[in-house]
Formats: structure tokens, C-alpha cells, sequence
């Protein structure tokens, strides 16, 4: 039997190259006043706001630049620009970088029209989601990403740390009606010109990201069916092109079809729960700022595919395919475990960090790491039971090894 589900896609998605000069347009259609845009030195010192802005004077379209965003974003951070937000008069969100500075926009969105702090809307269940926290509609909020990984220009969620608990809450709400308050953007601008400049690291960090988005969608608890076409495809587009970009970033098609399964891999995640790995990944985030996410989910995958392969063996199976293992005349246990060493290939040939000891974490934190991954959203849809002890036992390796 099928799982139940239901889906609203309210998002007009545009995208190809030099879809991101399209904002100022679609701002005069609008009658939208005047932009906040929210975004990271990083990416303002790279000129990749330079189409933005160019758009936007072109239609005598006012904004202004909040390029505070930091690597895992802190609800002290989004606090503050709302604030601006406010002060400065704007009406509307352009949110341009990526997953750092798009969650930090669907943030600000969210406290642009809705009572509390950001801490009130922080999911703690399936339940909570279902239910779903927010009860106007948000700012409208321009998605334009600068990353081909997180796919959160698409998505309706926002992951934001938590500074008192040193712990990263996930807020997410997918229209409960047609026309229904959510939490995600109303026009993504997929551009994959603004990825020709991504560094190789970062390229090799966040196109992780993607990889890890379709594997533990497609063998998620209740995950419907159609995620199985939508994952497999991001699977083997990032298998294959991944490579390519790291080694040579101004491959035009590399570049287009990474942006490509990032994409497809967060509508996927519109529809399907994650796991442990993200639920290891973002706790260490909470606790560690400056590991990147793409590191943490590198770190701890092959060790939770190792715990999960059990539980969904056919699902490994077509993933290994997907990844270009040959798998005629295993058995499915062998097959199922092709999954992992394609993973880990290719994790040696980006140079992505192995071990929790490699990004400067201490032995001491394990506990801590793995009774926070329990508390996380992204836990109930791993597929197979873990317990703490189990848990902890994951994370031993992963700091060992």
C-alpha cells in the first residue's frame, strides 16, 4: 500500500541562464516597493549581485543590502535583519547566496509578518509540521541561489541555530490548502551562471549536500513513490557531473546540470522526510559554526548508509546502480553495499574531510552529538530504529576512523 500525501508547488520557478536578471521585472508586475536583499560578503565581493541590482535600478526598483549572513545562520542574526527589515520600509525579500542566506531570507520573511521570535516556529515533529506554526502568509520572498547543494530555493524549509541551545532548529511548513500560508519562496530564480565562480571545496561541499538530499529522501520512512524518480535522477546526474565541476568549475554543462539536481533534490524534500545523516550533520553544525554542511554530512554518511542498508536493501540496490556500480551477480546484501563504496569514492575524490577528528571536534562532544540527533525532525524518517546507543556507536566511528 501506498503511503498518503499531498502536495501544493506554489512557486514559480524560472530557470537558465540569466534567469536572476529577471527580479526588478518581476518586482514591477508586483507593485512590490522596495527590496531587502539578503545576502554574505562573500558573494556581494564576487559581483553576483551585480545582475540583481542592475535589474532592480533598471526598474527604479529601491532596496537594500544585508550582507551579514554567516555559515549556519543564528536566530540572533535573522532577529537583527528583520529589525532593518522594518526600519528600512521594505516590502518584499530577495534572498541570494545559499542555504545560509536563503534560510536567513525565509526567516526574515516569516517575522516580517508573523508575531514572536523565530525560536516559536522551530518543527520538533511530523506532528508539529502537519499541524504546521505559521498562520499568515510570510513577506514575499525572491529565491536566487549561488550554490548548487541545498536546494533551498525551492523548499519550504529554513534551517536556523539556536544560540542558547547550540542547536539547529528546522522551521518548515508546506501549504496546508491551496493559496495556504507556507513557508518558501513565491518566484526561485535558478541561474546556473552564478555558479561558474564557486571555489572547488565549496563546489565539492554543497553538491554533497545534493547527494545526501536524494539518498535520504528516496529511502526515507514513508517516503511516497514518486521521490524514488526524482531522487534516483539527482543521483545520477551528481555522480556524474559532480566530478566535473570540482575539476574544472567553467564546465557550462557540469554547472547546469549540478544546479539542476539540487533542485529536483530539494522539491524532493518537499515531500519526504530526511534522516540521520542530516540529523548528525545539523547538530554538529549547532555545535560547531564553522564546520561546513556538506563536511558534516561527508563525515558521517558512509556509517549511517552502513546502519540504514539493512532495513531498505532493494533502495541501496538502485542507488548503486544510479551511481554507476556494476552489481550482476551479487547478492543483494553485496549489491546493497556497492551503495556505500560509491559514496565513498566519491568522497576521496573531492577531498572531502573523513573523520569528526579531521574538523576539530572533541571525544568529549559524542554524547552530546548523538543525543541531540534524537531531538531533531530529520530522525523519524530515518528508515531503520536507532537508538542512543546505537547512535552513539555511529558517531564513535565516524570520530575514529
Amino acid at each position: 500500500m501506498f503511503p498518503s500525501y499531498s502536495f501544493h508547488l506554489p512557486i514559480r520557478i524560472e530557470f537558465g541562464c540569466g534567469s536572476s536578471r529577471k527580479v526588478g521585472e518581476i518586482a514591477k508586475q508586483m507593485s512590490w516597493k522596495k527590496a531587502f536583499i539578503v545576502t554574505d560578503t562573500g558573494v556581494r565581493k564576487a559581483g553576483l549581485l551585480n545582475g540583481v541590482l542592475e535589474s532592480l535600478e533598471s526598474h527604479k526598483i529601491p532596496y537594500y543590502v544585508f550582507d551579514g549572513v554567516q555559515p549556519n545562520p543564528t536566530d540572533i542574526m535573522v532577529e537583527k535583519a528583520v529589525e532593518i527589515f522594518k526600519e528600512e520600509g521594505c516590502d518584499f525579500i530577495i534572498a541570494v547566496g545559499g542555504g545560509s542566506s536563503m534560510d536567513t531570507g525565509k526567516g526574515v520573511a516569516l517575522l516580517a509578518t508573523n508575531p514572536g521570535r523565530i525560536k516559536d516556529y522551530e518543527i520538533r515533529s511530523m506532528e508539529d509540521l502537519i499541524k504546521g506554526k505559521i498562520r499568515n502568509h510570510i513577506a514575499p520572498l525572491i529565491t536566487i541561489p549561488t550554490t548548487a547543494g541545498t536546494g533551498s530555493e525551492v523548499d519550504f524549509w529554513a534551517v536556523i541555530t539556536d544560540t542558547e541551545r547550540k542547536f539547529k532548529m528546522c522551521l518548515g511548513q508546506a501549504p496546508p490548502y491551496p493559496g495556504g500560508p507556507y513557508l518558501g519562496a513565491i518566484y526561485a530564480l535558478v541561474d546556473p551562471l552564478l555558479t561558474l565562480t564557486l571555489p572547488p571545496s565549496q563546489t565539492a561541499s554543497t553538491g554533497f549536500d545534493a547527494l545526501i538530499h536524494a539518498i535520504e529522501t528516496y529511502t526515507a520512512r514513508d517516503s511516497p513513490p514518486i521521490v524514488e524518480a526524482l531522487a534516483l535522477q539527482v543521483i545520477r546526474l551528481v555522480a556524474k557531473y559532480l566530478p566535473i565541476a570540482y575539476a574544472d568549475g567553467s564546465n557550462i554543462e557540469a554547472r547546469e546540470s549540478m544546479m539542476y539536481a539540487a533542485h529536483i533534490a530539494g522539491i524532493s524534500m518537499n515531500l519526504a522526510n530526511c534522516g540521520l545523516i542530516h540529523s548528525l550533520a545539523e547538530v554538529l553544525g549547532g555545535m560547531y559554526w564553522n564546520v561546513p554542511h556538506g563536511s558534516a554530512l561527508a563525515v558521517f554518511a558512509p556509517e549511517v548508509m552502513e546502519f540504514n542498508r539493512l532495513a531498505v536493501p532493494e533502495k541501496f540496490v538502485k542507488i548503486a546502480i544510479a551511481m554507476g556500480e556494476r552489481v550482476k551477480g551479487l547478492s543483494i546484501r553485496e549489491a546493497s553495499r556497492k551503495a556505500i563504496d560509491a559514496v565513498e569514492k566519491l568522497i576521496n575524490e573531492l577531498k572531502l574531510p573523513k573523520s569528526l577528528k579531521e574538523l576539530g571536534v572533541k571525544e568529549e562532544d559524542l554524547p552530546e552529538i548523538a543525543r541531540k540527533a534524537m531531538e531533531t525532525v530529520e530522525y523519524e524518517g530515518n528508515p531503520r530504529r536507532a537508538s542512543y546507543e546505537d547512535i552513539l556507536s555511529i558517531v564513535r566511528k565516524c570520530y575514529k576512523q
